[in-house]
């Protein structure tokens, strides 16, 4: 309780000071204060919106890049496999390279 007092007593002592220094011209200073206080919160309400604004559309656009660069490696996975299954296709086995060296070995002996 003793802290309350101290505090309360501090805020009396504050509000005395004020009307030495400003005298009874404290109401206006006080208004004008209040007004920087109302106006101040309307910024920062307006900037915590636009900044809402900017991380939702930040999101999105991290969202379209992921799915466009998961899109391209999927092609290009896609194309790798389609070409190392033509390579195999056209890959000629060890048995019958060795056939077609024989042939070859035989026609030319002949």
């Amino acid at each position: 309780m003793d802290n309350f007092n101290d505090i309360s007593s501090s805020t009396n002592k504050l509000d005395e000071i004020k009307k030495i220094i400003f005298g009874e011209e404290i109401r206006t200073y006080n208004g004008e204060i209040e007004n920087l206080r109302k106006t101040i919160e309307s910024y920062r309400t307006e900037i915590s919106v636009k900044i809402d604004e900017v991380k939702i559309e930040l999101l999105k656009s991290i969202e379209s890049v992921e799915s466009r660069l998961l899109d391209k490696v999927l092609s290009a996975q896609n194309a790798l496999r389609q070409d190392l299954e033509q390579h195999r296709r056209n890959a000629v086995n060890k048995n019958t390279l060795g056939n077609i060296f024989e042939d070859i070995s035989k026609t030319l002996a002949q």
